[in-house]
Parts: structure tokens; C-alpha cells; sequence
């Protein structure tokens, strides 16, 4: 027959059993300091087994090593002792090995004097909250140092964190009387309904910028900021949002000036180019009036051809107050009006001289303007007056074209009778190849001419 086992010797047994199996360590102490037993993961996680360790005062000098970290520990342990409540506390202590660790410690006092001390080894957990500690104050440093402003919000749009630069510049002694508050306190009422618009496309893109907004100041004042907001998101789900903020009040106030001042400057640009077209057709009256009075056919010619380049000129400035533009003039548009307009000034009854042009849209500004249409003008006149002599009929052809990317190259040609022999464009004493000439260098251009069945002239520049 089994003896029978008693239910304290059961107990007793069962307890034994949790003491050793207990994944945390385990010490019972008498009131005398003596240590009665300490479980299997006590030694483990300190290195100490109970014949290590017979009293307290022997554990306490060897987990402690610096005596104000023990003395501070000791007192802290009688003060619990005293009031008989168990506390947790988190200490560094010196394993057997010489290694340090964090363990979060609890004495529990009981009623006959024992205390059953316990440690859970914590040092992984502390070792990931002073890595991610680090990387906070890294991250935040690097917030701080940053000119720009930065404010943090949570998932609900409540501030968590504001760097110093934006606590300055929303006028707040301490960063602190901004934490807590909703972000949407920060904007001007007229910009709050954009704001709440742009929250649900935020947090679809998970990412908005730059979008421009009025934020309040704490007195009040308004400023004008640049945004650009950043979703954070965690394992899928949104944690908090991030908004780099820039002050452009002052840089928009100075846009709104330079846009004014040019507004201004083009009006004046407008009226003086208004000025100098009406000068010129009053030039173009006197021409024509003294033309009027001359019977020398060579006179009258050399009027016509002054006449000609005058209008010429004028043609730039009726078209730049037609533009968009005061400084630059589209060069084919002009070229076309110069072309018609010689056409119509020296056209002679019973003779037909067809003008054929080809132009690319070429853009130029007023230093390039003037010399092409005087050459062009200069060269058609001189095809129209001298390469059908002796013919009813004729063809010129203008071309413009643009190669190389940027090299223009400008073309008159004729299908005439041709430059008299041995003539050189580039030496000739003739008024209008002296023109066309000092034109082309002034265009640091090339001018080029061939003579075969007609004549053809090329200028050639970079604008």
C-alpha cells in the first residue's frame, strides 16, 4: 500500500517546482541578511548561486560595485523595507562576469520577517530604449539645426513637437505652449476650409508640397508660409504627420514690388516707343513733302530710298506696341511687313516683280531688329530697282532660317540679271552696299554673295 501524501506536502512541492521553473530570479532573505536559497534563473541572469552570495551585504558590494550607486540602493531597499510595500526599481548591476545589467528589481516583505527578492532582466529592453533614444535626439538635433521650421503633429493633427525655430517665429517663449494644441489653431481663419481640403489628399499621397498658407503669429500677426507636409506611416497605419514650414512673406512683398516696378517700367518703355513711331511717320511726312518739290529724278530717288529706311525703322516700334514684349520683336513678322512695304513703295506700272518669302519664327531683341530689316529692306529695294531692268517680270525670294540651334542665317536673292562684273559688296563705294556692310558687322555677322543666273546676298549672325 502507497503512503499517502499530505496537501502541505503537495504545496510545498508545487512551490519548489514554480521557484525553479520561475523565468525570472528568485532570492529569499531572512531578516538577518542571510540568503536561504536563490532559483536556477537568479544564478543565470546574475552569475551568483546561493553559496556565492551568504548574505546580503556580500551580494550587495559585488552587484554594486560603485559604493554611491550602493549606498544609494541600500536606502532606498530599508525605506521599502520600512513601510513593508513591495516597490519596482531599475537598476544597473555587475554580474559574476564583470558584466554590466539592467534589471528591474522587487522586494517583497512578508509578515515572518523573510523577503522574497526577484529580477527580471531588462538589459535588451533598455538596450532598444537607449538606441531609439539616440536616434530621437539625433533626429532632433538635426530638426534644431535646420533653418527651416518644423512642427510635428499625431494622427489627430494635435502638435507633439515644434522645433525652435518655429516656436520663434510663431512668437512663443517655449515650444511647450504649442504641444498639445490642434495645428489647425496655427492658420489664419480665410486659409482654415483649403487646410481642411488638403488633410484627406495627404494622407492618400502621403506626401503635399509646397502649398502656400497664412499662419498666425501669438500676437496675431499674420505670416505667409511655404508647407511641405510628410505621412508618417508605422507598420501601415498613420502615426503622425511632419510639415517643414518657410517664411516667404517678405519674399512675396518684394515679387509684388519688382512686379509693379516692371509694370511701370513697361508703360514708360511703351510711351517712349509710342513717341519715337510718331516722330518717325512725322519724319516720313517731311520726306514725302520734299520729295514733292524736287524734280531731279536722281533727288527724288534718294528720298524714296531714305523714305524706305525710315519706315523701315518705324515698322519696329509699331509692332512692339502691338507685342506682348517691349524688348524683343519676333524678326519673321517683321521682315514680312518690311518686305510688303518695299514691294508697294517701288512697284512700277507695267512690271511685274513677284516677292516670295520664307521665314522660321525667329525671335530677337532691339540691337539685332533694326539692322536686319534696314538690310533687308536695302537688299530687296536694290533687287527691285537694278535686276529686271530689262525685264517685264521677276521673282525675289527672302529667306530666314535657323541652324545650329541658334545661327540665323538671313537670304535675298533674285533670278535677274545679275551684280556687274568685278563687283565686290564688301569695298564697294555704292551708299546702299555701304549700308548692308556696317549693318552686318554690327550683327558681328557674315555677309556672303554669289552671282549666277540672279544674285543672291546671305547674312549670317547669332543673335
Amino acid at each position: 500500500m502507497k503512503p499517502r501524501i499530505s496537501e502541505k506536502t503537495k504545496n510545498c512541492s508545487f512551490n519548489e517546482l514554480l521557484v525553479k521553473q520561475a523565468p525570472f530570479g528568485l532570492a529569499l532573505i531572512e531578516a538577518s541578511g542571510r540568503w536561504l536559497l536563490v532559483n536556477p534563473a537568479f544564478t543565470r541572469i546574475t552569475g551568483y548561486s546561493a553559496e556565492d552570495i551568504p548574505d546580503g551585504k556580500a551580494w550587495f558590494e559585488k552587484a554594486f560595485a560603485d559604493p554611491e550607486k550602493r549606498a544609494e540602493f541600500l536606502s532606498l531597499w530599508l525605506l521599502d523595507r520600512k513601510k513593508g510595500e513591495a516597490m519596482d526599481r531599475v537598476l544597473e548591476i555587475v554580474g559574476r562576469d564583470g558584466q554590466k545589467k539592467w534589471v528591474q528589481a522587487t522586494s517583497a516583505f512578508l509578515p515572518d520577517g523573510l523577503t522574497v527578492f526577484s529580477v527580471h532582466d531588462i538589459s535588451d529592453k533598455k538596450l532598444i530604449e537607449s538606441a531609439r533614444e539616440e536616434a530621437e535626439n539625433y533626429y532632433r538635433a538635426l530638426l534644431e539645426a535646420t533653418p527651416d521650421m518644423v512642427v510635428v503633429t499625431d494622427s489627430g493633427g494635435f502638435i507633439t513637437y515644434a522645433s525652435e525655430s518655429a516656436t520663434r517665429f510663431l512668437g512663443y517663449d517655449s515650444s511647450e505652449e504649442l504641444i498639445g494644441r490642434n495645428n489647425q489653431d496655427l492658420f489664419a481663419p480665410e486659409d482654415l476650409e483649403k487646410i481642411r481640403q488638403l488633410g484627406p489628399l495627404l494622407a492618400q499621397q502621403g506626401f503635399l508640397g509646397p502649398f502656400i498658407a497664412k499662419v498666425l503669429k501669438k500676437t496675431g500677426e499674420q505670416r505667409i508660409v511655404e508647407i511641405n507636409s510628410s505621412l508618417v506611416r508605422i507598420s501601415g497605419e498613420a502615426v503622425s504627420y511632419i510639415g517643414i514650414m518657410i517664411d516667404i512673406t517678405d519674399r512675396l512683398k518684394l515679387e509684388n514690388e519688382l512686379r509693379q516696378a516692371l509694370i511701370e517700367k513697361e508703360i514708360l518703355i511703351r510711351e517712349v516707343h509710342h513717341r519715337v513711331k510718331n516722330n518717325l511717320q512725322l519724319i516720313q511726312s517731311l520726306l514725302r513733302l520734299q520729295s514733292q518739290y524736287h524734280t531731279s529724278p536722281e533727288v527724288r530717288a534718294a528720298l524714296k530710298d531714305s523714305l524706305s529706311r525710315v519706315k523701315s525703322i518705324a515698322l519696329i516700334y509699331e509692332g512692339l506696341l502691338r507685342s506682348n514684349r517691349v524688348d524683343r520683336i519676333n524678326l519673321d513678322r517683321y521682315l514680312e511687313r518690311i518686305v510688303s512695304q518695299a514691294g508697294s513703295l517701288y512697284r512700277q506700272e507695267g512690271r511685274e516683280i513677284q516677292i516670295v518669302t520664307d521665314l522660321d519664327e525667329v525671335q530677337v531683341d532691339l540691337a539685332e531688329a533694326h539692322p536686319c530689316g534696314l538690310i533687308a529692306s536695302e537688299l530687296v529695294s536694290n533687287s527691285i530697282k537694278h535686276a529686271f531692268k530689262e525685264r517685264r517680270q521677276g521673282t525675289i525670294r527672302v529667306s530666314l532660317k535657323k541652324t545650329n540651334g541658334r545661327q540665323v542665317v538671313l537670304s535675298v536673292s533674285d533670278d535677274g540679271q545679275g551684280l556687274p562684273e568685278n563687283l565686290d559688296p564688301t569695298v564697294s563705294t555704292s551708299f546702299g552696299w555701304q549700308i548692308v556692310n556696317d549693318l552686318t558687322k554690327q550683327l558681328r555677322g557674315t555677309l556672303s554673295w554669289k552671282s549666277d543666273r540672279g544674285t543672291e546676298v546671305t547674312v549670317t549672325f547669332t543673335p
